[in-house]
């Protein structure tokens, strides 16, 4: 007997579990509901200056293979490209400086490169270097990346590498975000290892030799990999501008409303951020939703801006820049997009795609689009030596986009799951609120989703 199935939430989730249970060689019938009018979420690219330019993720991981394996099963892998610098900088007292050699997401692991960067000063960089002859001194328990770092390196480490590199990845504060889900590999180096420069220096010496680029992207951007998976879903029943407004149940099934409709499923993915969910399971399963709704999110917005390439007065000669907060700037990082991307570039213009906004702190997200270009420009144009006048623009607003995994993240998400089988039997949830934010771990977490549902339909 044909079992239903539904999927609500049409972005990379969403779309990955619904494929996976095409794919599953079950007898289901699959629906996906996406509130918007478009699929993708997040992975959004529009045109900029005669260019298809990402209005969030630009590229993705490599070095985790769930992205990589899904592309490749989809046929695009011979379609990947590769950023053109590896080069980054920070900004330090409102210079850029760049980001020294031997870094492992911030913690330095060479100390010449360090000592000579400028970010920090000589004694921060004696007292990282420290951690190398100091005692374990975890206090045990669960642990904050900052925690961490601080404890181990000292504050300038923490405030002028980890955070701004680990931070802008999750737009969050370092000293908030657990250290187990968010940075692993340094949980593993400080717990194995009485050093935390020592662990991750023998984790270096043996992980394989590989010649392959750190991230992978599209020459027509990520909605590239949006558009081919939604045109594989050939046995998905693909709803846009359909709302559910709450899941329920009735006897042994779900039950979804939607657009003011009842339908009746056997399983469902709720494949939307948790700050959805929790009012989608409200009524029918409150412990899940309560659970839910303590998951707490940091608002971005993404200006993209082209400027004359001569009006520009510092080379360009990498991929971008972070700015930490401790420069007390509204902006949190830029993309020096057209040197990143050359396939974006041309001789005359630059463009550069600016990010702001971070947990706690919501002033972007708080401004008119008129006065974010403006204050972002300003910032700018102020460090990279900008004279002209700002070509184009547009704004991408994000609000309650990133997840900030607290700590003991995990088992909150652990809670929500065995709430959600005692109340809601058959509804699993996935995506990026859960068990990882970026590209592959969000794949690899909407595929465990879709074997959770076909075990609990009892398999193939």
């Amino acid at each position: 007997m044909t079992a239903r199935v539904a999927v609500v939430g049409g972005g990379i989730a969403g779309l990955t579990a619904a494929y996976r249970l095409q794919e599953s060689g079950a007898d289901l019938e699959v629906h996906l509901y996406e509130r918007s009018p478009t699929l993708g979420g997040k992975l959004s690219t529009s045109p900029f200056m005669g260019r298809m330019i990402d209005e969030g993720a630009d590229a993705f991981l490599t070095r985790v293979p769930w992205a990589v394996d899904l592309c490749e099963e989809l046929g695009i892998a011979d379609r990947f490209i590769s950023p053109a610098s590896g080069t980054a900088y920070l900004v330090v007292g409102g210079k850029l400086r760049k980001l020294p050699e031997g870094l492992a997401l911030g913690v330095p692991v060479r100390f010449w490169p360090l000592v000579t960067s400028g970010i920090v000063s000589p004694f921060a960089a004696l007292r990282a270097g420290l951690d190398l002859v100091r005692k374990d001194d975890w206090p045990g328990g669960d642990e904050t990346v900052g925690g961490l770092i601080r404890r181990r390196m000292g504050d300038q480490v923490a405030e002028r590498l980890v955070d701004p590199l680990v931070g802008s990845i999750y737009a969050g504060n370092t000293d908030d975000l657990d250290l187990h889900l968010v940075t692993p590999q340094f949980e593993t180096a400080a717990r194995k290892n009485r050093s935390l420069i020592s662990g991750l220096r023998a984790q270096r010496k043996a992980a394989p030799a590989s010649d392959t680029p750190v991230f992978y992207g599209f020459a027509d951007g990520m909605g590239h990999l949006v558009e081919v998976l939604s045109e594989r879903l050939r046995r998905v029943n693909v709803h846009t501008s359909a709302s559910v407004a709450s899941i329920g149940r009735d006897a042994d099934r779900s039950v979804l409303r939607v657009d003011g409709d009842e339908q009746h499923f056997d399983a469902v993915v709720l494949a939307t951020p948790a700050h959805t969910s929790t009012e989608l399971v409200a009524e029918a399963a409150p412990r899940a939703s309560a659970e839910l709704a303590t998951i707490e999110f940091a608002n971005v917005v993404m200006v993209t801006m082209g400027f004359r390439r001569d009006d520009v007065g510092r080379p360009l000669d990498g991929s971008g820049m972070l700015v930490p907060k401790t420069e007390g700037r509204l902006m949190t990082a830029a993309s020096w997009a057209s040197t990143k991307w050359p396939h974006w570039s041309d001789d005359e213009h630059a463009i550069f795609r600016v990010s702001a906004g971070r947990a706690g702190d919501d002033r972007a997200i708080s401004l008119d689009d008129d006065a974010i270009v403006s204050a972002l420009a300003s910032e700018l144009g102020e460090i990279l030596d900008i004279s002209g006048e700002l070509l184009e623009w547009r704004v991408s607003r994000w609000p309650k986009s990133f997840a900030q995994y607290a700590p003991g993240h995990e088992r909150l998400v652990t809670r929500i799951e065995a709430a959600l089988r005692e109340d809601l039997p058959g509804v699993f949830v996935s995506g990026a609120s859960y068990r990882g934010i970026g590209v592959p771990a969000v794949i690899r977490r909407a595929g465990e989703a879709a074997q959770a549902v076909t075990d609990h339909l009892g398999g193939p």
